[in-house]
């Protein structure tokens, strides 16, 4: 699903995000199952007022529980609502099926402290405002430990999605969503940790991503990742195509890319850190296919031993600025520009393989850049620098 070089998000088609948004754009409604109405439930329950787990639920064999109405708790009180790891079928055509907590357009819904797995989603929440997921590990899903769909001003905090299953058990979904806060979690060990389709004016913020075949690929436009911890991952950030985004304050070490912008315009990548990439640190546009944006602003990040270049600009990317940025200790160039449209200004290079600053003619020289101790003695090409 993820390129063994570069990921291409534009080419990540997910067969189980169309299967769950289309449920829910569909307006498909959940038909049967008991209602309960204490705390001891069981398999497939519709639960209608707040409700406190006394034990697990093991080996459901369709939905775990069921959410009934608005304004509700669900307190898994520490147990764990698990599923057979098989698919239920057949699903009967108007249902939703093998969800371990399923919330289809129910307001004000709380769901704590506790565990679920090996469903073929974990908990889901569609077309629903202010619901609030806290304290809740989902692994071993087939599709995702977490969906969010078509819903608003909603949290995910303090939270796992972690070791769900290839080649598509991801670890949350946000798809046509807005206002959603995605606060402290951790996403280990999934073919891809975070992934944002179609949503906007949301904030993932402080996540432990590790491990995955991709941190965080955002398709969408105006959301704001800040202040992660990428570890070994594919990459840590790819956003394509996506505008307006901001990339701030992460810090990536030993993925295999730090963060690019593949297809998009107007993003800001900004006081990121990026350690020991094993390709490029930081990247615009996409050579082949030829993919890529523009008017992007890449500053104050730094890169630091990156197998490959620091900082990559395909000629695909047009009138991108990189302003004060510094790169060091890179397998190759500390800065590799291919478009000739892009300005640089007060970037630094230091102790590069190859040249401190590779420009193609054309570039767009803003002043204050500086390479030194690079490997070639040049230092820089078809641009001044100190």
């Amino acid at each position: 699903m993820v390129s063994k070089l570069r990921p291409n998000a534009t080419q990540l088609q997910l067969a189980s995000m169309v299967v769950i948004v289309s449920l829910v754009m569909a307006g498909l409604q959940i038909v049967g199952g008991a209602r309960a109405w204490a705390s001891h439930v069981n398999c497939g329950a519709t639960i209608t007022t707040n409700t406190t787990l006394d034990g697990d639920l093991v080996n459901c064999p369709n939905n775990g529980i069921v959410i009934g109405a608005d304004n509700i708790t669900l307190d898994l009180n520490g147990h764990t609502i698990d599923g057979d790891g098989q698919p239920f079928e057949p699903c009967p055509e108007n249902e939703f099926c093998d969800i371990g907590v399923l919330n289809d357009g129910h307001d004000g819904v709380t769901v704590l402290n506790g565990s679920i797995g090996e469903f073929g989603v974990g908990a889901f929440v569609g077309r629903a405002r202010r619901n609030r997921v806290v304290g809740i590990s989902s692994s071993r899903n087939v599709f995702f430990g977490f969906v969010v769909a078509e819903s608003a001003r909603s949290l995910i905090r303090n939270s796992s999605g972690s070791g769900n299953l290839a080649p598509d058990g991801d670890g949350l979904g946000l798809f046509g969503s807005h206002d959603v806060r995605i606060l402290h979690n951790s996403f280990r060990h999934n073919p891809l940790g975070i992934h944002v389709e179609d949503s906007a004016g949301n904030l993932i913020k402080g996540n432990l991503i590790s491990g995955n075949g991709l941190g965080i690929l955002m398709q969408a436009d105006r959301n704001e990742v800040r202040g992660n911890s990428c570890m070994r991952n594919g990459a840590c950030v790819i956003v394509g195509p996506g505008d307006r985004n901001l990339i701030v304050r992460n810090r990536s070490f030993r993925d295999r890319g730090g963060v690019f912008i593949e297809k998009g315009r107007a993003n800001v990548v900004a006081r990121n850190v990026v350690v020991q990439a094993r390709k490029a640190g930081i990247g615009l546009g996409i050579e082949r296919p030829p993919i890529g944006g523009g008017h992007n602003i890449v500053r104050r990040n730094r890169v630091s031993e990156s197998g490959a270049d620091g900082f990559l600009v395909n000629q695909t990317d047009d009138h991108s600025v990189l302003m004060r940025n510094i790169a060091t200790g890179a397998g190759d160039d500390g800065f590799d520009v291919e478009s000739p449209s892009t300005t640089l200004t007060g970037n630094l290079a230091v102790r590069n393989v190859d040249l401190g600053i590779a420009a193609v003619p054309g570039v767009i020289d803003g002043g204050g850049n500086i390479a030194r101790r690079n490997g070639d003695p040049l230092q820089c090409s078809h641009i001044s620098c100190g």
